[in-house]
């Protein structure tokens, strides 16, 4: 009898060893075959800023890509980043011609040797047989920071900063298409009337977006170079002379491109009479005053006249949408009543009816003021016409100077708009810049409506509020 009583339960536990090593076989295959499923299919983005999902701009591009592209992310094993490791393995499943590989510095030291030398540790490689590029971490974390800034800090603090956002998607869809892509535009920058000098950001733009920038003498040039794509001309000082109008004017009525970034200081005291000539041409003339927001919903909180912008239906300032810029010091942009039939001018950049334009730039008060103009204003238009032989004549003119400096885009859309600029001039259709997504810190922006109502608030209401209900308490305490 006890031998089988032993036997029964010997049975038994061994039905219940058997059972646990198939639930534990089974586990482990299911592990096996999620952990090669694509990432699309087994992890969800749930970051308010969406920051590991791809926008529609970077599906399009990936997807049409018709040549082997090779991404190595040059990191030791074990210090991957899970991040880039997520974003990544999402580009390889957009398209089978994007192969991504993970390169152990340590265990492969001559990966990193001749046009390969400069990638570092936890940085990215971008390959085809045509060209690459190189990411760095510092640009994925500090985007719009140079790596002097960086490391200054480092030195003084002792420690790293705090990232400022993540902008790999930005960097690897604009990789993917300058090591991809056949079209690499020359941008001629005009010289010679006092234009302000480009910042390194900026000039770093150019560099990313597979773009040649170089200066242009039009005083002694016989005509504009064959090989400009477009031309760029950043606030200058002075105005042009007639020859160089008519050398200018003579490229754009062939098709030519051009960005004009102007600043009121020089054209309401300079009185830019040649260049308002090529300006005149197409239509388009700067208004008097500079611009401010009546409405406290469309500006930044106490400065009227660092506007918070609406954006015009335009590609280049479509993908925009959803995102902040505010961009300031701005001179209103008028059309002509009697504009030819074939020129198309659309506003990019405007304000909101409220908007108002100062005359009098010496005036102690921000409030609008008899004889001031009253808005709404667009203050960036772009400009298009189609020629007689079948070329399309383009400009972008932003009236502001804050357009091109990098320290005031905090949102990343001064530089995304910039790029967008130059891409659809020089049919660089996939060239579109992504804002960054931001990590942790997000930028909370308060108009300065929200600020008053917020002001009363926690400083009149709340308080009023808790020494009501505490009198209200007392009361019935004392009662009883």
């Amino acid at each position: 009898m006890k031998n089988k009583f032993n036997l029964k339960y010997l049975k038994s536990g061994g039905y219940s060893v058997l059972v646990s090593l198939a639930a534990i076989a089974i586990i482990i295959v299911l592990n096996l075959f999620v952990n090669e499923l694509p990432t699309t299919w087994t992890q969800f983005d749930m970051s308010s800023d969406k920051m590991l999902t791809l926008g529609e701009a970077t599906e399009k591009l990936v997807k049409a890509v018709d040549e082997e592209v090779k991404v190595y992310y040059v990191c030791q094993h074990g210090n991957e980043d899970t991040y880039i490791t997520t974003l990544l393995d999402k580009y390889k499943a957009l398209n089978s011609n994007i192969k991504v590989e993970q390169i152990d510095p340590v265990l492969n030291p001559t990966f990193i040797s001749g046009d390969r030398a400069g990638v570092q540790d936890g940085g990215i490689l971008v390959e085809t047989s045509k060209r690459n590029k190189i990411i760095s971490s510092l640009e994925i974390y500090y985007p719009g920071v140079t790596e002097d800034e960086i490391y200054s800090y480092y030195y003084s603090y002792g420690q790293m900063p705090s990232a400022i956002g993540f902008d790999l998607e930005n960097l690897m869809t604009t990789a993917i298409n300058y090591v991809t892509t056949d079209v690499l535009p020359i941008i001629y920058s005009l010289t010679g009337h006092g234009e302000a000098t480009l910042s390194d950001t900026y000039k770093g733009y150019f560099t990313s977006e597979s773009m040649e920038l170089k200066d242009l003498n039009l005083a002694t040039a016989e005509k504009v170079p064959e090989d400009c794509d477009a031309i760029f001309i950043n606030q200058p000082q002075k105005d042009i002379s007639e020859d160089e109008a008519t050398r200018l004017l003579d490229y754009l009525k062939a098709g030519g491109k051009m960005v004009y970034v102007s600043y009121y200081t020089y054209t309401l005291e300079a009185k830019f009479e040649n260049l308002q000539t090529v300006l005149d041409y197409y239509g388009v003339a700067p208004s008097e005053g500079v611009i401010y927001e009546g409405d406290s919903n469309a500006h930044y909180p106490n400065m009227p006249y660092i506007l918070l912008a609406t954006y015009g239906s335009h590609e280049v300032v479509s993908p925009l949408s959803g995102y902040y810029m505010f961009i300031g010091y701005c001179q209103g942009i008028t059309v002509s009543d009697d504009i030819r039939s074939t020129v198309t001018v659309t506003p990019l950049l405007s304000t909101t009816d409220k908007a108002y334009a100062k005359l009098n730039m010496k005036s102690e008060t921000a409030s609008k003021e008899e004889g001031d103009l009253e808005g709404p204003f667009d203050y960036a238009v772009a400009i298009s016409e189609t020629n007689e032989d079948g070329s399309e004549t383009q400009i972008i003119w932003v009236n502001s100077p804050m357009f091109v400096d990098a320290g005031s885009d905090v949102y990343g859309t001064l530089k995304a708009m910039f790029i967008n600029g130059f891409a659809w001039m020089c049919d660089m259709e996939d060239s579109i810049s992504i804002p960054y997504k931001t990590i942790d810190e997000e930028y909370l922006t308060v108009t300065e409506s929200q600020g008053k109502i917020l002001s009363t608030v926690f400083m009149i209401v709340l308080p009023v509020a808790i020494i009501a209900t505490g009198f209200v308490v007392w009361l019935r305490r004392r009662s009883k």
